[in-house]
């Protein structure tokens, strides 16, 4: 029930309160600021979006006093407004609907435990939360079949997922303990894990050790354009592909970092590629632009996500250190399943 106050709320006040929680990604962290006061980098490293778009996603929120920003120091932290009002019974209400098995909450909410773990001394224990297990991991690991186990074999891998099913396949290998360092013979780290920014690198990091695995920890500005890579898996987090714009700059830069003849193994939600033609055309024409061979192609769907997760090979005729394979596997039909 509205208070009499509300009752009374002027419409302007009340439609530009409206306007700010209208956004899917504003509506999330409401509530990770919810759980706790958390500033603009963490929640940035924890959603995968970048620090000025947060900070302006915030901004909006505090301006209709839904949030309420305090400093701590040299730190500035955001947390729900403590004043009465149409803001915080909205506030409320919105906290209370909002599913707790949001795929992309539960994943910023992981992330940001472990970066919160990693501030603290050791991080043990907690840090082996970054990488979660869940159904759709191990839908995602029955489509990668055997084909993507021989990819790995003998090859130098770009990764880039939380996915603990995904991370155990790659990492299976016994040799890829940390007492045992693989490299391919010239000091060069065969597996090298991709961060979206600094926290993350140092969360990766700890959860590395934690696990007793070696792998290089870099971010995407700190890769460039290094390489080659024999295979790069790119499973971004649910937030991290807002349109196709960045879909394009993502397949820009994995053919920049692959081997002629390297493998791209690429997650993609059907949502993003709705469009004029069916999302599988729509993906195989994509890679094609980039002078990749669309080898197979999967539909992965659970927890409510659906994707598309695409196997392409890079046009070429130079030797690649990745192992080569006379069998493709038949390509599934195109339509969305």
């Amino acid at each position: 029930m509205l208070s009499n106050y509300e009752t009374t709320a002027d419409s302007e006040l009340v439609a530009r309160t409206m306007r700010a929680v209208a956004d899917p990604a504003r509506v999330r962290l409401l509530r990770l600021c919810a759980d706790r006061a958390t500033s603009v980098s963490e929640l940035a490293a924890a959603t995968s979006n970048s620090e000025p778009n947060v900070s302006r996603h915030l901004k909006a929120l505090a301006q209709v006093g839904l949030l309420r920003r305090v400093r701590r120091g040299q730190r500035v932290e955001y947390q729900p407004t403590g004043e009465s009002g149409f803001a915080s019974d909205l506030l409320g209400l919105l906290l209370a609907r909002l599913a707790a098995d949001d795929a992309a909450l539960r994943e910023a909410r992981a992330r940001l435990h472990a970066i919160e773990a990693g501030a603290r001394a050791a991080l043990r224990g907690s840090a082996a939360e970054w990488a979660i297990k869940s159904r759709f991991g191990r839908n995602l690991r029955m489509a990668l079949g055997a084909e993507f186990e021989r990819d790995l074999d003998g090859a130098r891998v770009l990764l880039r997922s939380q996915h603990r099913e995904v991370l155990e396949l790659v990492f299976k290998n016994e040799s890829a303990l940390k007492n045992d360092v693989v490299t391919d013979g010239i000091g060069v780290q065969k597996i090298t894990l991709r961060a979206a920014s600094k926290p993350e690198k140092t969360v990766l990091q700890s959860w590395l050790a934690t696990e007793k695995l070696a792998a290089a920890v870099h971010t995407s500005t700190e890769l460039g354009a290094s390489g080659p890579f024999d295979v790069i898996f790119e499973a971004p987090l649910a937030d991290e592909l807002r349109d196709l714009e960045q879909l394009d700059s993502l397949l820009q830069r994995s053919h920049a970092q692959l081997a002629e003849r390297g493998v791209l193994w690429l997650v993609v939600s059907y949502d993003l590629l709705e469009g004029q033609s069916a999302p599988p055309l729509q993906l195989r024409a994509l890679l094609s632009e980039y002078d990749m061979d669309c080898l197979t192609l999967a539909p992965v769907e659970a927890e409510g996500r659906h994707v598309l997760v695409a196997r392409g090979r890079v046009r070429g005729t130079r030797k690649s250190a990745a192992p080569e394979h006379t069998r493709i596997e038949t390509n599934l039909p195109l339509e969305s399943p």
